[in-house]
């Protein structure tokens, strides 16, 4: 109960978000409309993330991506090791966004939809988001198959750990497994 209400909290504090309940509708918009201007680090779309929005970042051309929730203040909490992606050292931690950018020039914000038959899927709001992240911190059980960045950051935001990128992988490993076994044939 104090963890979560710290977590909370803290996001509140780094989001310069007041607490939601309570404010009228048109003071919560101005509140959120508030943006920095990120210069270079914008995204694809030009667009400037919001606290609590799961942002992605291309490697390797794009042969995987990597993810975070933007926390504000050009930082981002993620999954990786310090300093980059892989390592010894995997944990969620607080960075600041040009170390998670590497060498992309851009990021993606992340759209969910609103509604979703997935059993436990909910969309959390972006404070929330930011709070499930935070309370996260310092994890170190990083799992590329089963708890990888993306699992990480889809949770915060939708309470359904997934990856794309696994479930991608592993299409296509059973695509080549098919063509091996015709080939052999």
């Amino acid at each position: 109960m104090l963890t979560e209400f710290l977590a909370k909290a803290a996001a509140l504090y780094i989001t310069g978000a007041p607490l939601l309940t309570g404010l009228p509708a048109t003071q919560h918009k101005k509140s959120v409309s508030r943006r920095k201007n990120l210069n270079r680090n914008e995204n694809s779309n030009g667009e400037e993330p919001f606290p609590g929005d799961v942002i992605y970042v291309k490697r390797m051309g794009d042969l995987y991506r990597h993810y975070g929730i933007y926390a504000g203040h050009n930082r981002v909490i993620h999954y990786a090791g310090r300093g980059g992606d892989w390592g010894d050292d995997v944990s969620i931690h607080e960075a600041p966004l040009h170390e998670f950018l590497q060498d992309a020039r851009h990021f993606t914000i992340c759209r969910f939809k609103t509604r979703c038959d997935i059993p436990g899927y909910h969309l959390y709001s972006r404070e929330e988001t930011l709070c499930r992240a935070y309370l996260r911190l310092g994890e170190r059980n990083y799992n590329l198959i089963s708890n990888n960045c993306e699992h990480f950051a889809i949770w915060c935001r939708t309470n359904i750990s997934t990856s794309s990128q696994v479930r991608n992988a592993g299409r296509t490993l059973c695509g080549v497994f098919d063509l091996v076994d015709l080939l052999l044939e």
